[in-house]
């Protein structure tokens, strides 16, 4: 079987042997209605009451979405495509529109026949062509890196081809930019900024997901919470990086970690799952409990919380109150506050519960 994915609208190939369905694969290409813009200006080129330009516009980007599709196919194993289905519509919302075609076909692998050697070989020269649109994508590709070499966001245009052919290489200088922007004032930010914002969870959503695990997790600070969110869209929990958060002392993150979710979770998952839970019990104590003696009175104990505020010694959770008397600590001797602790236990009811769900 040569390097080609064939690619059918029926279910079957003619004179093939399906050897194994392998996936649903699917991909979606958004357009600007800027790009075709100049439709209404091209009233001249209509003949038979068809317009060539819109008619050439919309093959490219049914030609963009096959390629992705084909592309898909063949990072899976897959050396064909049956039931393709086309569907083209406009989307809009915040006063923009958008064009989107959607491609989305069986993915299979078709057994491979004696007599393929003999048509392979006729077909090399076809095989080692080039289309337009890997030509074109390779070129634009080269824009794009060097454009964010040069500390520059994409434009919308640039965004179209990223979310089509998302690329590993920018992603680490797209994540940096995006989660320094406050979503409170992303409506006086500049365009490009605003266009990072609304596409990058998306371009992330189309990145290998063990690359965009360890770019993510890595980047997790203190502030990090355009990190989370990012990482609960695309349900991308990973029971080390978590293990590795603990013991970098970022337990407050962590516990907002176990928040998220995975796509599928296996017996394996369970034995990670319980190394997080025994890393939250074992827990260093951060606060104290000693003997504090007042002018007039014995010696009495005390627990200091690991923000060194003093506590009666029945107390388990701090109750230091601020200059409006609201409770503004709240820890344990751990350093973890009550609802945190609440947090850590519906986890450990998750753990369970997939625990007996996998026994089943």
């Amino acid at each position: 079987m040569n390097n080609q994915i064939l690619i059918t609208t029926t279910n079957t190939i003619e004179n093939q042997e399906i050897e194994s369905y392998i996936e649903i694969i699917s991909t979606n290409v958004v357009i600007g209605t800027n790009f075709f813009s100049d439709f209404g200006a091209s009233l001249t080129d209509l003949f038979g009451g068809f317009s060539g330009t819109y008619q050439n516009k919309l093959q490219k980007i049914y030609n963009i979405a096959i390629e992705n599709l084909k592309k898909k196919a063949k990072r899976i194993g897959a050396n064909a495509i049956i039931g393709l289905k086309i569907d083209f519509d406009e989307i809009s919302g915040k006063g923009k529109s958008m064009f989107m075609i959607s491609a989305l076909g069986t993915a299979v692998y078709i057994k491979e026949r004696p007599d393929s050697k003999e048509s392979s070989s006729k077909g090399n020269v076809a095989n080692n062509a080039i289309s337009f649109i890997e030509l074109n994508n390779e070129v634009t590709k080269f824009h794009v890196i060097d454009k964010i070499k040069n500390k520059k966001l994409p434009s919308i245009d640039e965004w179209t081809y990223l979310l089509s052919n998302p690329l590993e290489e920018i992603a680490d200088v797209l994540i940096d930019n995006y989660i320094v922007i406050n979503p409170k004032y992303i409506d006086e930010k500049p365009e490009p900024q605003k266009l990072l914002f609304e596409n990058l969870p998306t371009y992330i959503q189309n990145i290998d997901k063990n690359f965009t695990i360890n770019l993510l997790y890595d980047k997790i600070d203190g502030e990090s919470n355009l990190i989370l969110d990012l990482l609960r869209m695309n349900k991308l929990f990973n029971s080390e990086k978590i293990k590795q958060l603990i013991k970098r002392g970022y337990i407050s993150t962590a516990i907002e970690c176990l928040k998220i979710d995975k796509d599928t979770y296996d017996e394996n998952d369970i034995n990670e799952m319980n190394g997080i839970i025994t890393l939250f019990d074992e827990l260093p104590d951060l606060g104290r409990i000693e003997m504090s003696k007042g002018l007039l009175s014995k010696s009495t104990e005390v627990f200091i919380c690991p923000d060194g505020h003093k506590n009666n010694s029945t107390e388990i959770f701090c109750r230091h109150q601020n200059s409006d008397f609201i409770l503004d600590c709240q820890l344990n001797i751990k350093g973890v506050s009550e609802k945190q602790i609440k947090e850590i236990e519906v986890f450990k009811l998750k753990v369970d519960t997939l625990e007996k769900l996998l026994k089943r």
